[in-house]
């Protein structure tokens, strides 16, 4: 899970498909698979340099800073039961976001405050 925050303003974004996006400011706990790595994936979601838009969250990643990461192992349905366990904790999902591969809404889940205490809290998928 990789925790970004969107500072002082509305921030307005074309993410690939999707199309133009608003994002309110706030915390968005992006939920998502590494399955080729997750040290790779966290340097290329990290990294501020720019780079060839293969994500969603790489769009949001644009206007977006990256404030905590947190990584649970398990199968490839215990992505969607952590989305699932976020969702359920939010003001909010960006629908579609992060979820073209699956069933879920949304693997993108907004915060208006803070959530770190409250998702530290969520039990392991796996």
């Amino acid at each position: 899970m990789l925790l970004l925050e969107v500072s002082d303003r509305p921030l307005r974004l074309r993410v690939g498909a999707l199309g133009e996006l608003t994002f309110e400011p706030g915390y968005y706990a992006y939920v998502g698979s590494a399955r080729r790595g997750l040290a790779p994936r966290l340097r290329r979601h990290l990294r501020r340099k720019a780079k060839k838009m293969r994500w969603h969250v790489d769009y949001l990643r644009r206007g977006a800073e990256p404030v905590a990461a947190a990584a649970w192992t398990g199968r490839r349905a215990d992505e969607c039961a952590l989305s699932r366990s976020v969702a359920a904790l939010c003001a909010g999902s960006v629908p579609r976001f992060g979820s073209s591969d699956c069933r879920c809404p949304s693997h993108l889940h907004y915060f208006p405050r803070d959530p770190r205490p409250r998702l530290r809290r969520l039990p392991t998928p796996c």
